[in-house]
Parts: C-alpha cells; structure tokens; sequence
C-alpha cells in the first residue's frame, strides 16, 4: 500500500513538473500563436495514442486479423498505383517517384516502417497462422520492400531489420513467422533493386544514387540541435523554433529526442525518453509472460513499434501528420494488445464527470485551433513557396507539417499575420 501510494506521487510529481515546463515553454517562445499550434498538434497525437490504447484492450483475435487484412489491401493498391506510376517515368526517374503521392519519399518510408509489420496481423492472428494468408502477403510486401530500396530508405530499412532482430530476441520460436515473412519478402525486394532498378543497380556504373556512408547533413543539425537544447536551457529555443532559426535549412532536426531537447528543453526530452525505456520495460515483461499461442501477433507489433522508433531517430516522422498517425497507431496498439486471457470485462456505464467534461471542452478547443491555425499556417506557406525558393538558391522544400517550413520566408510574405505576433 505504502510503495503504491508512493508511485502515484511520484506519478502526480512528474506531470505536475512537466506540465510547469511546458507552460514555462510555451511563455518563453518567440511566437505564442506558433507555440500553441505546436502544443495542440502534439496533444492530438497523444490522445489518438491514448484512445488507440484503450480501444485496442477489447479487441477480440478477429479484430486484429480484420485490422491486418486492411492495412495488407492497402499496401496492395498503393503497390500497383506506385507500380503504375513507376512504369510511366522509367526512363526518367529518381528516388522520390518510389514514394509516388508523397512530396518526399521518406515520407513514404516512414509509413512503411509502420504499416508493414502490421499487415503480417492477417496472417498471424488466427489460431494457425495461414499459408494461403502468407502468400497473399508477400506480394505486397515485396514490392513496398522493393520501393525502399531503390529509394534508399536507409533509416526505414533499417528500423524493419532492427524490429525483425528485436523480435527473434524477446520471443524466438514465436517470431519465425512473421521474422522470416518480413525476411523473404525483403530479400526479394533487394533482388528487385539489383535487376529492375532504373536509376542504379548492377546495370548503373553507381549501385548507389548518393553516399549511403553519409550523414546527409543529420550530424550539423544534430549538433545544432545539442547546441540549442544547452544554450537555451530548460526550455529551448521554443516549439517550431527549429523551422525559424535563421538557416535555412531542414525544418526539424531529424531526430525525435534532440528535435524536443531543441525546441522544448533538455528536461522535456530525458524525461521522453525514460518513458519510452520504461515503455521498453513494459513490452519486455509482457512478451515473457504471455501466453505462447498469443505471442506471434504482439511480435508483429513490437516489430512495427521498434522499428518506427528506429526510424524517428533519423527522420521527422512525428512532425508530418500522416507518419505521425502511423507512429501513435503502432504506440497505442503495442500498449493496447491483451491476449485471450487477459481481455478485461465491459466496464458497467456511469454518469460522466465534471472533470471529464470540462477536459474534453478545452480539447475540443484545442482541436479547433489546430484546424484554424494551421490552414492558416498552411496558406502562408504556400504563398511564400517562391520567396524561400529563391532565398535557398534552389528548388526544394523543408517541410514541417505544412508546406513549406521555413518562418522566415513566411515572415518576408506576411510580416504582420497574427500567427508572428
């Protein structure tokens, strides 16, 4: 009783303390208008976790092998759509047509790192994992496989790998499925770059299209990044800081940690990662004691939760919303997943709070200036798209969650809008 009331102190301390800093932020900030739309955004990726998380306790086996079959027919039409497009600029093609309907193909590689693991749910959750299942599978996967490698999708590529070895780890014989899916659909996919490539592979006097030894100018924004989180200590130099620093050069640092020790303070960011390390606890206890048969489908979610978190040490993944919806749905079911057994009852129906109320009011709110602010940040953006081009000295676009990313140029477009005030 004693050690329980002293971890819910504990527990009310750290929320209290990081809730002072995110209001200490938040007052710092450059551009309130800005800082706010950066906490709201935030906040609606962690509810979406958070309800994700609840919903996913009560899902039944047919649940998660009806969540798998849709995301592996999706990956199924967008595989023909990119084939499609891919055979209509062959001839002139480069990496970011691997990635067709993204306006960058890590964008792409950031939803895949995700939705792939989780497809390999409609082979597994069924009390036999299914042959005819795996084969439908494997065509989709490998041709997704087959645009990340061509594309050079090094951090997504790698937080599949990292995810597939992380899972042969913690659950051994219980992974071989969906391991050894994941596996031979890559390896096919590796075939495919070496053959049908056409902008490298064993035809190209390049087998690469750039330096894959490279840090692609990461390491200097890391190192901004660490700068910014020192300097400006607790709190940094304040949320969307990072897209309106002066260079103008990527819009975020590339990294999940170091983008919020820059732009949120070094304390925000320790005390981010210790939840993900003792997150890492969690998933770790639960595989070692749940049941053998319910294994193979948590390894599929561990697979897609280590790998985005691989891949959001190398990329923005929480920043653009689309990858940060895949990133919060592979948190909140990875949390979420309850074997057979420990399926907890229907909760009996009771009058809703005050407290309740009043919180879903003022999130509400926030919701709603996410979509006014945000348009508005989008427009502005768009009008400034030429200015920043010509100030870069090139054509190419830093995008934050909007269009373009860089406040400066925004700022030369529209001086005065309230968003700079």
């Amino acid at each position: 009783m004693i050690v329980e009331q002293t971890a819910t102190r504990w527990h009310r301390a750290v929320l209290l303390s990081s809730g002072l800093l995110i209001v200490f932020a938040l007052w710092r900030a450059p551009y309130s208008g800005l800082a706010l739309l950066d906490l709201a955004y935030l906040m609606l990726l962690g509810i979406v976790a958070v309800i994700v998380t609840i919903s996913a306790r009560h899902w039944p086996r047919l649940g998660w092998a009806l969540l798998g079959g849709l995301l592996a027919l999706l990956m199924l039409i967008y595989a023909f759509l990119a084939i499609d497009h891919i055979s209509l600029v062959w001839d002139f093609a480069n990496r970011h047509d691997f990635g067709p309907g993204f306006d960058n193909v890590r964008f792409f590689a950031d939803v895949a790192v995700g939705v792939m693991p989780l497809a390999l749910l409609y082979v597994l959750a069924r009390p036999r994992p299914s042959r005819v299942a795996a084969s439908l599978c494997l065509a989709p996967l490998t041709v997704w496989w087959w645009l990340l490698w061509v594309s050079e999708s090094r951090a997504a590529l790698l937080g599949l790998v990292v995810g597939a070895l992380c899972a042969l780890w913690l659950f051994g014989r219980a992974a071989r499925w969906p391991a050894t899916l994941l596996g031979v659909s890559g390896v096919l996919g590796l075939v495919g770059w070496w053959i049908l490539n056409p902008i490298g592979g064993a035809g190209a006097e390049d087998v690469f299209v750039r330096d894959i030894t490279s840090s692609s100018g990461r390491l200097a924004l890391w190192a901004d990044a660490l700068r910014y989180a020192f300097e400006h200590f607790p709190v940094g130099i304040g949320p969307m800081g990072f897209a309106g620093d002066g260079n103008l050069r990527g819009a975020h640092a590339h990294n999940f940690f170091l983008n919020t020790a820059a732009e949120w303070g070094l304390t925000l960011a320790l005390l981010l990662m210790a939840l993900l390390l003792f997150g890492c606890r969690v998933i770790i206890r639960r595989a070692r004691a749940m049941p053998d048969q319910d294994k193979p489908v948590f390894a599929c979610l561990v697979m897609a939760f280590v790998g985005v978190m691989v891949n959001a040490q190398f990329a923005g993944s929480h920043i653009i919303p689309l990858s940060a919806l895949v990133m919060v749905l592979v948190v909140g079911l990875v949390f979420g997943y309850r074997s057979a057994e420990e399926l907890p009852p229907s909760a009996p129906a009771f009058p809703v709070p005050l407290g309740a109320t009043l919180l879903w009011a003022a999130l509400m709110l926030m919701l709603a200036y996410l979509l006014y602010a945000g348009l508005e940040l989008y427009w502005l953006s768009v009008d400034s798209t030429r200015v920043c081009f010509q100030e870069q000295g090139r054509i190419y676009l830093y995008p934050r969650f909007w269009a373009q990313g860089r406040l400066e140029c925004m700022q030369m477009v529209e001086p005065d809008n309230w968003l700079f005030w």
